[in-house]
């Protein structure tokens, strides 16, 4: 494996001059464009915090975890799919919008409490489903769990791996989130008292992250997993990668990793007849899905690009959000992923419709860097960021924040922001 230390943007440098392209059949130009792009200046950040009480804001856990972890685990969480088109979009829609920011309002206190299906959450944020968290952290869910209990904040888990230890941990049963779930599945899930399930429908073709590819398939060395603890702890039969040993096949998102599903409306609507849980549909992005998704009877849909993890389309979760949110009409319950990095953003989210607004990279960078304290400190310093924008534009409590407090930003958003 490559040092702890190792940069994304330096290796990409180093491809980027190297005869390894060629070999990969990819031109210079293309890893040139990913490194021209203009950036923001928190992913320029290169002080790597000591402790959570020096974190200023996500990013900083983003350069801690980058250190920490090798990195091909590292590339995992932080790159998108294809030329990242979808991945540059998800960050640019937010600086779409502006905030309309009063004065002379008054207001000293607000209240960030959430209503989703009945039940009232501390904050509108949410913890996203992230799979393969054992390969950036030994305990996985098992961390994860501990930091949604404490700081009372709805978390979605990714698999059913130690479900049981995970329900004990959280104090109360978790979400679940997972591909099309069989009756077994679904029998298992309601006897231990999972109140929803979350069923991802965008992982259609499989992903293609283009540069971890381009590398496997150079032969590029030190990307090979090595046969002892460390890489074992990911690397088993518990549902992780197992099928190669090659870290740049891994991280290369191949087809047959990623998987395709093939399921219909009509899958959707037996699975609904089969189970009482809140049913949620993630990854639903057109309007015109929506209104099947109602129609099907779920509960729930998640405006997500898959952290542009699987999307393809070249159009971030925000640009999507208002169109489904108007397709609902209210019906059903609207949750936003996908590119959030601060509480402005959360904001702008619940502004444009969204009911509920859920984090993956930060918190894996977060998991990463320093454990369950590290995904307690991202809650907490995106809650407060949230209660700035909120006193900010004059938004007293989740349900009085409106599109009208937005302003939109005419002309296009040319830089990227990680």
């Amino acid at each position: 494996m490559v040092e702890h230390s190792s940069d994304r943007r330096a290796f990409l440098r180093f491809l980027a001059a190297s005869p390894v392209l060629a070999a990969a059949g990819l031109s210079s130009d293309w890893f040139s464009g990913l490194l021209s792009e203009p950036i923001s200046a928190q992913e320029q950040n290169t002080y790597i915090i000591k402790t959570v009480r020096e974190a200023l804001n996500v990013f900083d856990f983003r350069a801690a975890a980058r250190a920490k972890l090798s990195l091909p685990h590292f590339t995992e969480f932080d790159e998108g799919v294809f030329n990242q088109e979808t991945q540059i979009a998800d960050r640019n829609a937010y600086a779409r919008y502006q905030l309309k920011v009063r004065r002379l309002l008054g207001i000293s206190q607000v209240d960030q409490s959430t209503q989703l299906f009945g039940r009232t959450w501390e904050s509108p944020l949410y913890l996203c489903p992230v799979g393969r968290l054992r390969a950036i952290h030994p305990d996985g869910n098992l961390a994860i769990a501990p930091a949604a209990n404490r700081k009372r904040t709805l978390e979605i888990m990714s698999g059913t791996q130690d479900l049981e230890k995970v329900n004990q941990l959280r104090g109360e049963p978790v979400w679940i989130c997972g591909g099309r779930p069989s009756a077994e599945t679904i029998k298992r899930l309601e006897s231990v008292g999972t109140p929803a399930y979350v069923w991802t429908v965008d992982t259609v073709g499989g992903g293609n992250q283009i540069g971890a590819r381009a590398v496997q398939r150079a032969g590029v060395p030190n990307l090979e997993r090595r046969n002892d603890a460390r890489c074992s702890s990911c690397h088993d039969s518990e549902g992780r990668i197992t099928l190669s040993d090659s870290m740049a096949e891994v991280i290369g998102a191949l087809g047959s990793l990623r998987g395709n599903d093939t399921s219909t409306w009509a899958d959707v609507r037996r699975v609904r007849d089969l189970t009482k849980m809140k049913l949620i549909l993630k990854g639903v992005v057109a309007p015109e899905d929506a209104e099947l998704a109602i129609k099907a009877g779920v509960d729930g849909i998640v405006v997500s690009t898959h952290a542009a993890h699987e999307d393809a389309s070249g159009r971030g979760s925000l640009e999507w959000l208002p169109e489904v949110v108007a397709a609902v009409g209210g019906k059903i319950a609207v949750f936003h992923d996908s590119g959030i990095r601060s509480g402005a953003d959360i904001f702008k989210a619940l502004a444009l419709g969204a009911n509920a607004v859920g984090i993956g990279r930060a918190q894996a960078w977060s998991l990463a860097s320093f454990g369950t304290e590290g995904v307690e400190t991202v809650i907490e310093l995106l809650r407060r960021e949230l209660q700035v924008a909120m006193v900010q534009t004059g938004a007293t409590s989740i349900s009085r924040i409106s599109k009208s407090m937005l302003i939109p930003v005419s002309g296009s958003v040319s830089s990227r922001m990680q």
